[in-house]
């Protein structure tokens, strides 16, 4: 009597537990057909595929029974890439393996990003590896799309900032002997004193004509004309230090600024100029041009000027003194008593 009592006990109590443990299988397989990423879960002892949820059915292309009892490397969409024997081995060994961007293809020749992450659990007394594999491509193709987006927006940027400094070197350059221009100048000499009152140092301006230039036109053309002011332009340019600025003011006219430079110095080196292009002996259309003079004028600040509007003056006035004294000459500024 005492024995049927205590089996009916047993049974009483196995059976809350039983429908539990259904529930709970239930509540899992809901889950697993439910979800919205793929669900793999391989025999970790053989690797053959013992479940697939229907999302990962659906993105791959097979059906249950072209997937169950398979292993990975027997399924197209896994051969050569994460399902290869050496692959499987690493989930075997690790309890956990990540892949983030893993490219899959479909039944139907499709190219899928997936990532990848296993894990290995017992399941009774089987050792088993659920695989979650979700679908990225969309998002991996977002990622793509702003990669370009950003390398087209550099590549606009960094066209648009060449732009900017060609048409600035056009606004800057005076296009036939590529000396700077005028308006560089205007711009340059106000900064230049300045930055010589700072230092405490002396700035020399040169200004200079290439005498009866308007002659040499008019005789040999203005190709010959061209060929002489590129030619005087070159001479200067190479005879100048980078902290120098050289300028075609327009027609003949030429400027040169001579930062941390004496009046003696920058009259010494313009007559240096003025010696190698006499020495030039230009030839145009076969047309010897003759020998190219220069009557130049010479001033420095702070001595004939503080700002830039007296300094060209004071240079164009020793100018005008170089040409009434016969041209040819680098002519001082003499202030006036």
């Amino acid at each position: 009597m005492t024995r049927a009592v205590g089996s009916m006990s047993d049974r009483s109590r196995r059976k809350p537990i039983e429908n539990t443990l259904a529930d709970s299988e239930l509540r899992y397989r809901r889950l697993f057909e439910a979800a919205k990423d793929g669900i793999l879960i391989l025999d970790a002892d053989t690797g053959r595929i013992v479940d697939a949820n229907p999302f990962l059915q659906n993105l791959l292309g097979y059906d249950e029974a072209e997937l169950l009892g398979k292993t990975l490397w027997e399924i197209g969409v896994f051969k050569d890439i994460a399902a290869s024997r050496k692959a499987f081995k690493q989930l075997q060994a690790r309890d956990y393996v990540r892949y983030e961007d893993l490219p899959l293809e479909t039944k139907g020749r499709e190219q899928k990003q997936v990532e990848f992450v296993s894990n290995v659990y017992t399941v009774g007394q089987t050792r088993v590896i659920q695989c979650n594999i979700r679908d990225i491509t969309e998002r991996k193709s977002t990622e793509e799309d702003d990669k370009k987006t950003s390398r087209d927006l550099l590549m606009m940027v960094d066209r648009l900032q060449k732009r900017e400094i060609g048409l600035l070197e056009q606004a800057n350059h005076d296009s036939l002997t590529g000396l700077f221009n005028r308006r560089y100048l205007d711009d340059s000499l106000s900064r230049e004193l300045s930055l010589s009152w700072r230092r405490s140092a002396n700035l020399s301006l040169a200004v200079l004509d290439i005498d009866h230039f308007k002659r040499l036109n008019d005789t040999f053309g203005h190709r010959a004309g061209d060929l002489a002011l590129s030619e005087c332009a070159a001479v200067i340019q190479r005879h100048v230090r980078r902290s120098d600025i050289a300028c075609r003011l327009g027609g003949d006219e030429f400027a040169l600024v001579f930062p941390d430079s004496s009046l003696d110095d920058a009259r010494q080196r313009m007559e240096a100029i003025s010696a190698l292009v006499a020495k030039l002996g230009l030839r145009c259309d076969g047309q010897l041009l003759g020998t190219l003079t220069l009557s130049v004028g010479v001033a420095t600040s702070p001595q004939h000027g503080f700002t830039a509007t007296e300094l060209m003056h004071a240079a164009d006035t020793a100018l005008y003194v170089a040409k009434v004294n016969g041209r040819g000459q680098v002519v001082s500024y003499e202030p006036v008593e």
